[in-house]
């Protein structure tokens, strides 16, 4: 984890949901409180939370909004996309539980629920690398599975030609960085020497174009002069996690 003690973020309305948060600060977790989904960005902006509890509001379909908006990268400026959430069902309906999962919940506990057993779900996602799965990388709502030769963004799989993906996988490893188009020549492609071609400019516009397709707007960011970047201007938080390692 990036910070001691983790940060967590309840949202949800009245007294129970004060209690809730009092008793994560009682054991130990720096607990922040959201009491509309309205305010999450607000609530979300120095980049440090850890997981979000969304618990249950009588706003259902605003929770699930904000839930697929995270997923989906669209609050990358205020909310690291790959954060933890935990989704509290208001009822014991199956279908809730599944829409829930489907939307991008890692975790789903069904009220009314013991205390004991929602803090044992807090840690152990917070214990698990999101991409504690070898071969596995997740970037916002991208995930690459290097296994498979496959990538998605959110549920819609990205039809690549294999030098898109390679290219790709080499970016998301290190998002944040910046490769010199020399640097992606002689990795990406094996060329040894500098050569004067437009073959990583070109890759890279079908694969910004094929990423926008699916909705990751603004990913593979061109540096006039150097090069290039998996991770869109002005994201808050970068956090990989390839094979069960953050970097």
């Amino acid at each position: 984890m990036s910070h001691t003690p983790e940060v967590l973020l309840v949202v949800g309305e009245g007294r129970r949901n004060d209690r809730l948060a009092e008793e994560l600060a009682l054991d130990g977790y720096q607990s922040r409180r959201a009491e509309d989904t309205g305010v999450i960005q607000a609530r979300c902006a120095d980049g440090e939370i850890d997981l979000i509890i969304f618990d249950s509001t009588a706003e259902q379909g605003a929770r699930l909004d904000v839930l697929r908006a995270l997923r989906a990268g669209e609050l990358a400026r205020h909310v690291n996309p790959c954060v933890r959430l935990l989704w509290v069902s208001a009822t014991n309906e199956v279908v809730e539980v599944l829409r829930a999962f489907e939307t991008g919940a890692d975790d789903v506990i069904r009220s009314p629920f013991i205390y004991a057993e929602l803090l044992a779900r807090v840690r152990a996602l917070l214990r698990r690398d999101m991409l504690s799965v070898s071969g596995v990388i997740r970037f916002g709502a991208l995930r690459i599975d290097t296994t498979a030769h496959q990538a998605n963004v959110g549920s819609t799989p990205l039809q690549l030609r294999r030098m898109e993906y390679a290219l790709l996988v080499h970016l998301a490893r290190d998002p944040g960085r910046v490769y010199t188009k020399h640097e992606l020549q002689r990795w990406v492609w094996g060329f040894e020497a500098q050569i004067a071609t437009r073959t990583v400019d070109s890759h890279a516009s079908r694969l910004r174009r094929k990423l926008a397709a699916t909705g990751a707007h603004g990913f593979v960011v061109n540096l006039w002069g150097i090069g290039y970047r998996l991770a869109p201007d002005g994201h808050v938080e970068l956090r990989v996690l390839s094979g069960g390692l953050s970097a």
